[in-house]
């Protein structure tokens, strides 16, 4: 092999690693996310505001659980919440190899975001 095609044979392979290591549901999951995501934009931009916390005023970047904490705190109501905890259970289980459990979670995340 040539030597400067060692570098982007490298690339090539680390590159594949993660889509390989994904579990039997984890395209659902992302999907079911991306759901939840747009949901919470358009909470925040229908909903009342809030300070900026400490995290946010050292740069923190948000996660999207903490933006359902906050949404639930301004009153928005918990099922981003919920959501969210439900795929990281799905994401949990998808981990271990259970696609049983995680397609039972994803579907419990669709639908409360009134997904089919």
């Amino acid at each position: 092999m040539k030597p400067f095609m060692l570098p982007l044979a490298a690339a090539l392979l680390f590159g594949a690693t993660p889509a390989a290591l994904a579990g039997p549901c984890a395209e659902t999951v992302t999907q079911t996310q991306a759901a939840l995501d747009k949901l919470l934009d358009a909470l925040a931009a229908a909903g009342p505001s809030a300070p900026e916390s400490a995290g946010a005023l050292l740069s923190h970047e948000p996660t999207p659980e903490s933006i359902a904490q906050s949404e639930a705190a301004l009153g928005d109501g918990t099922r981003p919440e919920v959501v969210q905890q439900t795929l990281d259970l799905a994401r949990q289980a998808d981990a271990n190899g259970d696609e049983a459990a995680c397609k039972a979670q994803v579907a419990k995340a669709r639908a409360l975001l009134n997904l089919k």
